[in-house]
């Protein structure tokens, strides 16, 4: 096994979005709806703490007018679900990180229940693809991003291109389709697991183990491909995948203040 720089992976559960199936499963029928975890991944590495997607601002969903603005203007007809024991301060503060103690987030991709508290990282190293850093910023607001959570000048940017090993252990994988600058990421363990972080690139465990689509996608033929990729990252030998938005997967899945090692 490669030396990692990997201590921990944390799972840090977030909230729930209340969907239609058919965002997450291209075809599906849309009557049938799904309250999809919306997660963060927090790493201690032996050069610091590094976040992987910040959740979703609570605030916009707890107060009205910023809800009626945010989400039902927008189309949603559910919103989101956040408690107070989904707080992603409140989490970090459990395992005895502060938002100041991060110096590295990584960003799958620029979505609402992505980018919420990246102003809280205006310390840190915001590392994304160059390319869903340009569609973000240009795309007018819909119901997948609100721009006011990134667009922020003292944001300190790292555009990347392509993949990525951040360091030893922490591999970034560029999987376009869900959007045109999406990545995963490869976190390889002390234990000798590797984690295939999909983040968006695929939902559910089905979207992987059938070949499904997205509900949306930038482009269907990057989407697949990306599928593909990761469905045989995961399939190498001491190789786990790790669905971000999958309901079944995180009743499994270790919570902070638990971690994988």
């Amino acid at each position: 096994m490669a030396a990692t720089a990997v201590k921990k992976l944390y799972v840090l559960l977030c909230g729930f979005e209340v969907l239609p199936l058919g965002v997450s499963i291209r075809g599906s029928d849309n009557r049938i709806i799904v309250a999809e975890p919306i997660c963060a991944y927090l790493a201690e590495t032996e050069i610091g703490w590094v976040l992987f997607d910040t959740g979703i601002d609570a605030s916009r969903i707890h107060d009205p007018v910023l809800a009626q603005t945010y989400y039902i203007d927008r189309g949603w007809t559910t919103l989101p679900v956040v408690h107070p024991a989904h707080s992603l301060t409140g989490q970090l503060e459990e395992i005895g990180v502060r938002p100041e103690d991060i110096h590295q987030v990584v960003l799958s991709h620029m979505h609402v229940d992505h980018t919420g508290y990246l102003k809280l990282f205006r310390h840190a190293k915001i590392i994304a693809q160059r390319a869903e850093h340009h569609y973000a910023l240009h795309t007018p607001p819909e119901l997948g991003n609100i721009i006011e959570d990134y667009n922020l000048p003292e944001l300190d940017w790292q555009l990347i291109e392509g993949d990525c090993e951040l360091m030893p252990g922490i591999q970034l994988i560029s999987t376009p389709g869900h959007t045109p600058g999406h990545q995963s990421a490869l976190i390889s363990l002390p234990s000798g697991t590797r984690l295939v972080l999909t983040f968006d690139a695929g939902d559910f465990l089905q979207n992987f183990e059938q070949n499904l689509l997205p509900g949306s996608a930038s482009d269907d033929a990057q989407a697949l491909a990306s599928i593909l990729r990761l469905k045989q990252l995961a399939g190498e030998p001491g190789s786990m995948l790790f669905p971000l938005h999958d309901p079944g997967f995180i009743q499994t899945a270790k919570l902070a203040p638990l971690y994988y090692d």
